[in-house]
């Protein structure tokens, strides 16, 4: 049994060679994890500048070969030199690129509106092409000589890898937006109609599907698989912005709290234990509210409940889990009146990170290690570096993890989370400026003048596609580098001052 445990592994979601970033997230479990992470401070050695073209925010640098994979709206495929930033070469796709490509040996595979591309990853010569019954806005998943996606009239695709000869298909009845996730020998992937289903993986056989999930959307982001459970994300069909005041009366009111500022509530373990079985409540009454998803990887059932409340904006799903792959251990970021991560003009109070138990759906609130420079309350953002490890609760995040350390990407910029010590550091870039690149925290706000000085020093001034969002990418690691995509531009990262 533990010869094919790890002979499923290799095959069907191995761990990254250190000089691979080959699919979304990493792997096709779509974990998130860096085994190796390159310390700070870095230095760009590159950056390109796609804003002509535009981007998927959803999507990631792919590395491979020594070579750089990034698509644009415009339908164009680049290959750069890892190092040096140098163009190898384009293809045209003849349609928009929205996501991700995904790489395996020696091939890119690319889906675009005008159907799946197979490319030759060194060259960018066409090998073949996959069509289905309308355009892909998905990235593919790569596992056991099959390409998988799915496309918008909801038929979920498998081709050889070889050579493109269709293997088998599942027809759902929406659109996906979802990539597909593989563990073991099984391919599980949503659609637009609410539901998540899980294949067999070699024939396509369905193994089951879902209930019917809350929600307006479960666009862009792939299941994350762990722990023999499926994680997912959807928003909410009322205005987020109503669902999130409301949530945070609810947490705010419930404690009694009658201090001067109720953004820094101190409370301890039993505190939050109760008001986790309180938000458990919450849900069960408004089961519209949930928006976070636990399946089991055997039969589709809901195991438990997380007592997760929406943190997302512009009714987009909300951050997705990330997983340290050595561990086990899942980090989320949910809500709570006792988390001390919010103040200094936070626009959504109350959102916070923690650690998923698998067992029972319950969650153990992450918190730094900054102590409070006001001592009449508990510590907030403004005890620690400003601009260190972003959320709002109101935009969207991505986390992703390493051995030692929590990162968070939040608009435009990234930040990390030492795990054992707790200190929190800025890696790169600024709120509101894409990257440290352009914007208007660089240019100066809109009623300050900032879009003429952008169009007077010939620079973007904001992505016309993107508030940072709808749906955030990690960062890709791979030859002790960092490849970093916002605001359409793809920068290259490697340490040094």
């Amino acid at each position: 049994m533990r010869r094919l445990a790890l002979i499923t592994l290799c095959l069907v979601a191995p761990l990254r060679a250190a000089d691979t970033w080959p699919t979304l997230h990493g792997d096709n479990l779509r974990s998130g994890w860096y085994d190796l992470f390159p310390a700070p401070p870095w230095k760009e050695l590159w950056h390109k500048d796609l804003s002509g073209e535009l981007t998927g925010p959803r999507a990631e640098v792919i590395v491979a070969q020594g070579l750089v994979f990034m698509g644009t709206y415009a339908g164009n495929v680049r290959a750069w030199d890892a190092g040096t930033g140098e163009e190898r070469w384009k293809y045209i796709c003849g349609g928009p690129v929205g996501h991700s490509p995904a790489w395996a040996g020696g091939k890119l595979y690319v889906c675009s509106m005008s159907g799946l591309h197979c490319l030759d990853a060194a060259t960018g010569k066409k090998l073949w092409q996959g069509r289905g019954e309308a355009g892909f806005w998905t990235a593919p998943t790569v596992a056991v000589g099959l390409v998988m996606a799915g496309d918008r009239a909801g038929v979920f695709h498998a081709w050889e890898a070889a050579g493109g000869e269709e293997k088998w298909t599942v027809r759902t009845t929406a659109p996906i937006l979802t990539p597909a996730s593989v563990e073991g020998d099984r391919v599980v992937f949503a659609s637009e109609d609410m539901q998540v289903r899980c294949c067999e993986l070699t024939t396509g056989k369905l193994h089951w599907t879902s209930r019917q999930l809350p929600g307006l959307t479960l666009r862009d982001y792939a299941p994350c698989l762990t722990g023999g459970l499926a994680f997912i994300t959807s928003c909410p069909v009322q205005d987020f912005h109503a669902v999130l005041r409301g949530d945070e009366e609810f947490l705010t009111k419930r404690t009694g709290f009658q201090g001067k500022d109720k953004r820094f509530i101190p409370g301890t373990a039993e505190d939050v234990e109760k008001e986790q079985e309180a938000i458990l409540q919450r849900l069960k009454e408004r089961p519209d509210l949930q928006t976070f998803f636990a399946l089991r990887l055997s039969d589709g059932t809901d195991p438990w409940t997380a007592p997760i409340l929406y943190t997302a904006g512009c009714h987009n799903p909300m951050t997705r889990p990330c997983v340290d792959r050595q561990t086990g251990e899942v980090f989320v970021i949910l809500r709570s009146a006792f988390g001390i991560w919010d103040g200094g003009g936070e626009v959504c109070p109350n959102t916070c990170f923690g650690s998923l138990d698998l067992k029972t759906g319950r969650v153990r609130l992450v918190q730094h290690s900054h102590e409070s420079k006001d001592k009449s309350r508990p510590p907030g953002a403004p005890d620690f570096p400003w601009a260190s490890f972003n959320y709002i609760g109101d935009e969207t995040q991505a986390l992703s993890c390493s051995p030692s350390l929590l990162f968070s990407n939040h608009q435009g910029f990234t930040g990390s989370l030492d795990r054992k010590t707790g200190e929190v550091q800025r890696l790169w870039g600024e709120r509101d400026t894409y990257a440290g690149l352009y914007g208007p925290r660089l240019w100066g706000y809109e009623d300050q003048g900032g879009p003429q000085r952008a169009a007077a020093a010939g620079k973007p001034y904001a992505a016309i596609n993107e508030w940072h969002g709808p749906a955030r990418s990690i960062l890709s690691v791979a030859g002790g580098r960092v490849y970093y995509h916002s605001g359409n531009q793809i920068l290259c990262l490697a340490p040094g001052k």
